[in-house]
């Protein structure tokens, strides 16, 4: 077992790295994220804290508010059955203090637009309430990703690259606001 978990949707194509230090959990439509809670409640037992990589699409494209689409998200992520949303989120409770650090790469996941503060459209918010949930921190950013497959083959192994738009630091006390975060303590690329 690894000190180190990646969610892989696999509506999102290519592969998560294969090593030894990471337990790969993929999910798609079919899988509840949740069934897989109390792996990770496991892998916290045996081997400590874990830090988590989420690599999924984002519900990401429209603002509602602005009824427009474009570069923003910041309605969910696409992981599992359920999806992470506004109106789940507090199911992550169940995670509380098995994870260090959440590191999500997907669309969107921390955009804010103007006009959608506290409503289904709130990124912040959201990223803000999984770190809240889980006591972990959570790194996301407010602008489409995109990602390469090594090689190019839709199954080689997946590569975030580089940071689009702000990277976003979600601390677990929940009283202060995300602050712009430089990098995060250990990308997946060099897990």
């Amino acid at each position: 077992m690894g000190k180190y978990v990646v969610f892989h949707d696999k509506r999102l194509g290519g592969s998560p790295p294969q090593r030894r230090s990471i337990t790969n959990l993929s999910l798609d439509a079919s899988i509840s994220l949740f069934g897989t809670f109390p792996i990770i409640r496991a892998l916290a037992q045996l081997d400590g804290r874990q830090a988590m990589y989420v690599l999924c699409h984002g519900y990401a494209g429209v603002s509602t508010s602005q009824q427009v689409c474009g570069d923003m998200g910041g309605m969910g992520l696409q992981l599992g059955r359920e999806g992470v949303l506004h109106s789940n989120v507090s199911r992550w409770q169940e995670l509380y203090g098995s994870l260090s650090s959440i590191v999500v790469y997907s669309c969107g996941a921390a955009d804010t637009q103007r006009g959608d503060r506290g409503t289904t459209a709130d990124g912040q918010y959201l990223m803000g309430a999984l770190a809240l949930y889980t006591n972990a921190t959570v790194y996301a950013a407010d602008r489409i990703q995109w990602y390469k497959t090594a090689g190019g083959a839709a199954n080689g192994t997946i590569d975030f690259g580089a940071w689009e738009g702000t990277l976003w630091k979600f601390e677990p006390s929940g009283r202060a606001s995300p602050v712009p975060g430089n990098r995060v303590p250990v990308e997946l690329g060099q897990v």
